[in-house]
């Protein structure tokens, strides 16, 4: 989808997993909290996808545990490959910016525990178009950026 970004938690041993990983709990960012990045209501939460048994993967599950928030700008934000049971809202809900959604997991078709992020202009999966996403703040490899892009290889923090 265009515009989507996959993010892993990379430890300091330049990895995404602690060495000689087995299974999920052995990655970074596996059970790390996923927030609203901006307020909204949830159109569509799900939490029903067993996490996969790494390294094997869900190809029919798609984005496995997943929750779609509409923005008030009428703009789709996915979150995917949620741990199983995990997710914290609910279809209807508002969220502000900063809320719980759920934990990071390995559900769906996912290498690996990571968060699935995109928006698009639609809810309806199928049919969106994926657009970009411009991070008002953020860091990037130790520098703060403003309306910036990451691009692949970017080492990307919060501020």
């Amino acid at each position: 989808m265009k515009g989507a970004f996959d993010f892993w938690v990379m430890g300091s041993n330049g990895l995404s997993h602690q060495a000689g990983a087995k299974v999920n709990e052995d990655f970074y960012a596996f059970g790390k909290e996923i927030i609203a990045p901006a307020a909204g209501k949830v159109i569509y939460a799900f939490d029903e996808v067993q996490d996969n048994n790494w390294p094997a993967m869900n190809a029919s599950a798609g984005f496995g545990n997943v929750v779609l928030l509409e923005t008030a700008k009428k703009e789709y934000f996915v979150f995917a490959h949620l741990q199983y049971k995990t997710v914290s809202v609910k279809e209807g809900q508002s969220v502000k910016q900063g809320d719980r959604l759920g934990l990071c997991g390995n559900s769906g078709n996912s290498t690996e525990p990571h968060l699935h992020f995109q928006l698009q202009q639609l809810p309806d999966f199928n049919s969106a178009t994926g657009a970009w996403i411009y991070f008002k703040e953020i860091q990037v490899n130790g520098k703060k950026k403003g309306d910036y892009i990451p691009v692949k290889g970017d080492k990307v923090r919060n501020l």
